[in-house]
Parts: structure tokens; sequence; C-alpha cells
């Protein structure tokens, strides 16, 4: 039994149902197989017969198309083991531990991914080992799966199988053997590949040599998680070829978008909204109310990749969908959906100059910023910033930004530039600043350019990392020294100290005009007839007295030009010798 209809896998999976079992055979005639495939495949095949239980390859027969989860509710006992090339390429530590290919009836296994004939690996089974089996193991499980005989209502066994919303879920299977002890867990164990956005979902009833009755009732499936009233979940169809993975610019991916309705009332004028794909078409506009045939249906779409879809190694768009119910409109969760891409390099080189190196106050530097597309794609836009508060704080703009393209502007302490650039294709960025005159900020101007542009890298030599960082130290000029002593300022003689030498004297010359003429010296000489009585020049005593008057003003006077004189030096020179 297969039903070929995705179920939204974003509210994990909630499944559960009656099996019956019975023949009049002793051992069993294989069992039954649950299980769960990606729900973007066409699924109207089950796997293998026999011991694969409709899900696994065996020998040269394939396995279900696109499997993620098989549960065997085995009462012969051979999905446990490895044999007849189940798990095929499958790694050590996903091999089964039952290396005789002998059964072990009655178990649940649980077998995980597969494709053709590689996969469906063993992940998990209620076995452990026994030495008195044939097989090296017995099951574990706390009642029969089947019953001898040909009366099916001993044979009621309730199934209950939870399935995780996580991205790798963890599968719990729970049995009431119909014994009165209640739902018993059997299993619980996590998957190790991520799950499918969908599932579909199928049952198999298996013989071998012998023959059971296998019978399916009173089947119910819900998601784990209650789920938005309109739930969409949208997947990347399968690639027409595998060439077309990974994809290429050019390349056209094909989207699913499954829309279900899990109210109680029928919703109108639904549709999908997704940026990337314009030209989403679904095979109806109205979805019936949570359970009827009519609750969910698949939209299809479109998307043709551009250079600016292939920057990363995938890309990825979301979608939502709308629709009404009544006078309400109803909006759907977001849904994404990620395919590999062959990455174009995306690189933005960026280097910075400032000029002059160094500065003084009331200078002016000019800086340039040049962003260059190194890479293989257009950068649509390339941007970049600029912290000049580090420079601002010494000297103010007064020329520019200019950009040769693109825009660039200042708002506070930033410059802010972007602009679209081809490959190959440059932006120079310039501007100049004043230095403050007096320069009252840290006397540095300090600035870094730093980009959010996937690719960029600074190109300045030295400095490979972002941000690319100038530094301008301003230069205060030192004051002009004090001058020096020069001739006209003599230095004064030195002060005199106590000797037995005479004071010296000055020297006295006759002269018939109003006063007396006198010269000072170090070393001062005598003319005769000073000490004289009266001699031909006059009395002795007179010009005693005049000589002694004049020689008292003009030793004070000295004194004074000299006190004058030092007194000048020591203001210009504080801290002089005189």
């Amino acid at each position: 039994m297969l039903y070929n209809r995705p179920l939204p896998g974003n509210g994990g999976l909630d499944v559960t149902f009656e099996q019956y079992q019975y023949g009049t055979g002793d051992a069993g005639a294989d069992g039954i197989g649950f299980f769960l495939v990606d729900g973007s495949v066409d699924l109207t095949k089950a796997g293998a017969n026999g011991g694969s239980l409709g899900y696994a390859q065996r020998n040269l027969e394939p396995g279900v198309d696109g499997g993620y989860l098989g549960v065997g509710l085995d009462a012969y006992g051979n999905f446990a083991n490895d044999a007849e090339l189940r798990g095929n390429g499958c790694p050590d530590g996903q091999k089964s531990p039952v290396t005789s290919g002998l059964p072990v009836p009655d178990t649940v296994t649980l077998r995980g991914p597969g494709q053709g004939d590689d996969g469906y690996c063993f992940l998990d089974s209620t076995i452990e080992a026994d030495d008195t089996q044939a097989s090296g193991f017995r099951s574990t499980l706390p009642g029969s799966l089947r019953e001898k005989g040909t009366d099916p209502l001993p044979a009621k066994r309730t199934v209950h199988i939870t399935v995780s919303p996580d991205t790798r879920p963890t599968v719990a299977v729970e049995i009431d053997f119909n014994d009165g002890a209640g739902f018993q867990p059997v299993l619980s164990t996590q998957m190790t590949a991520d799950a499918p956005p969908t599932y579909k979902f199928g049952f198999s009833g298996s013989t071998g040599g012998s023959i059971d009755t296998h019978l399916i009732r009173a089947l119910e499936a819900s998601s784990v998680d209650e789920l938005d009233q309109l739930n969409l979940v949208k997947t990347v169809a399968p690639p027409d070829n595998a060439a077309t993975e990974p994809f290429e610019v050019g390349d056209t991916v094909h989207y699913q978008f499954l829309v279900t309705n899990t109210g109680t009332s029928e919703l109108t004028d639904v549709h999908v909204e997704d940026p990337s794909v314009t030209d989403v078409t679904c095979p109806s506009t109205t979805l019936g109310p949570m359970g009827s045939a009519t609750s969910s249906m698949v939209c299809e779409g479109t998307h043709v990749l551009t250079e600016a879809d292939v920057v990363d190694d995938t890309f990825t768009n979301t979608a939502t969908a709308q629709g009404t119910a009544g006078d309400n409109d109803v909006t759907s969760n977001e849904s994404s959906a990620s395919v590999p891409v062959e990455q174009l390099d995306q690189v933005l080189d960026i280097s910075k100059t400032a000029e002059p190196t160094g500065a003084e106050p009331g200078d002016t530097v000019t800086y340039t910023v040049t962003a260059t597309n190194s890479g293989e794609t257009t950068l649509s836009p390339a941007h970049l910033t600029d912290d000049l508060s580090g420079v601002l704080d010494d000297a103010s703009l007064t020329a520019g930004p200019t950009a040769t393209t693109g825009t660039a502007q200042v708002t506070g302490d930033t410059l802010d530039w972007s602009g679209e650039l081809a490959p190959g294709a440059s932006a120079t960025i310039t501007y100049t600043v004043t230095v403050d005159d007096p320069d009252e900020g840290d006397a540095v101007l300090r600035n870094s350019v730093t980009s959010d542009t996937p690719g960029a890298r600074c190109t300045t030599e030295g400095a490979p990392e972002l941000p690319c960082t100038t530094e301008v130290p301003v230069t205060n000029p030192s004051p002009s020294p004090s001058p020096s002593p020069t001739d006209d300022c003599p230095t004064p003689s030195p002060s005199p100290t106590d000797s037995t030498s005479p004071s010296p004297k000055p020297t006295h010359t006759h002269s018939h005009g109003p006063g007396p003429s006198w010269t000072p010296g170090p070393h001062p000489t005598h003319d005769g007839g000073h000490h004289g009585g009266g001699g031909g020049h006059g009395g002795g005593g007179g010009m005693a007295d005049t000589g002694s008057a004049a020689t008292g003003a003009g030793i004070a006077a000295v004194l004074l030009l000299l006190a004058g004189i030092v007194t000048v030096r020591m203001k210009s020179r504080p801290r002089g010798r005189h």
C-alpha cells in the first residue's frame, strides 16, 4: 500500500495503526514493513520482498525509491541481518551485528536511508546477544508480533511510531500487545541523516517460503507538533539529471510547494509568494478542511540562477502562502529551500592611502580609497565604510568625498560608499581634511576602512585583513629660541673682593673746560702734580676738593650703570650667569 501524496515534515510525524500477523506455521512468514520516503519522489512501487519487507534491497532487487526510514515488524527475523546484500555499501558503524545471516524472530528493526541497491543501513533493533541461539541473538520484545492459528482477533497489535520534527529526528516505537499492559516502548533511536522536508509512506506485507496473513487497519497519521492553519513546505524537485548538481549560473531550479489546510474550514484565494520564483502555479485556489481529499495541494515554480545567486556554495530562497478563511486573511509559516551551486569567486580588494604621511597644524591631507572587483561576479552593490572619528578630532573635512562611480557621503563621523562593480571594475573615493590650528586632538589622524561585502579584503601592504588603516602624525613646530647676548650688552665686571691693594682711582687731566674729564679702568694711572702743593697748575687744596667730589660722583655713576645692565640681562635670560 503506497501513499503517493506528500505530508508536511516540519511538524514531525505521528502514526498509529493496528497490525495482524497470523498463520498456521510455527515461525511466521516474514512480516510487515512500514516505511517513509522523501516526499519529492514519485512513490509507485515498494522495495524488495522477502526478508527486506518491501523497504530495503535484496540481492539485485533495489530498495524503495527515496527511502528514509524502514520499520520492520519482523515475525520471521531476516530484516535484522545483512544477508542477501541488505545494507550494501554501509559503513562499519551501520552494519548489522547479526553476522551469521540467520534470522532473529519476533523483532522490530529500524533501517535508514537508501537508494537503489546502496544503503538502507541497520540503525537499531530489539535484539541482544544470546549464545544459546543459532543467530547469536534473541529478541527483547515483551510480546510476540504474531499468533499461530487462523483467528485474526488474538493477533491484534497496535503500533505507535513517532518521528520528531528535528533536523535529524528521533524515531520511537511502542506497541500494545493486546495483553492488558497497554503501550510498551520497544525502540528509540536518532536518525543518522537529515530528514526530508516532506514524507510519503507505504506498507508491505512480505512472505517467503511460508505464508502468513498480514492485515492493517485503523491507520491514523498526524503531525507531532501543531501546525499553522495554512502550512507551507517548500522543496526542490529532483533534478532532471545528475549533471545539474551542483547548479551553475543559468541553470533552472524546479521547486515544489506543499500547501496544507490544517483548519476545519475551507480556505479560498490560496496562492504562494516567493520573490525568487515568479512563475508559481497551483492546481487550485481552494483548499478543503483538514482530512479531506482536497486539504492539500502541490504548487510548482522555477528560478534561473544568476551571478548574485552563486556567491556562496548554496542558494537559498524563502516563500510564504496566503489564503482567506471567511473574512480573515491567513498567512502560512515561512519555508526555505536550498540547492548546491558552483560558487563563483567574489573578491573586493580595498586599499587606502594618505598624502602626505605627516602634517602640521594648518596643513591639508588627502585620502584615497580604492575598491576593485577582483572576482568573477558582479558586485551589486559593493559597499564600504570609513570611520573618520579619529581624524575629525584633529581636523575638518574641507573637500569631498567624491567617487568615480557609486555614491559616497559622510554622515556624522562615517563615510559610506556603495555602488555596482562589474568584474575588473574599480571605484576611487577621495576626500581632503585640514588640520586644526591649533590642533587640540590627539595629534594623530587615524582612520579605518571596512566592508560587509562578501569576499572583501585589504590590499594595503602589510595589512591583508580588514580594516585598512592609515595614521598620519601631526607635528607641532617648536618655538624660536631666545636671542644670545651681543656685544652691545657687555658683561659686568666681577664684584670687588677684599684686597690689600689700594682701590683704583680715576686719572685726572688738566682742563680749562667746565668740568673734569675722567676715565675709569681696572688699572688707573696718575698724572704728576696731583699731590703737589701749589705748582703752576693751581692750588693743591682747591683741586683736591674738586677731585674728591668728581671721583665720588664718577664711581656712583659707574655702579648705577652696572646695576642697570645687570637688571636688563636678568630679565632676558632668567637662568644666565652674569
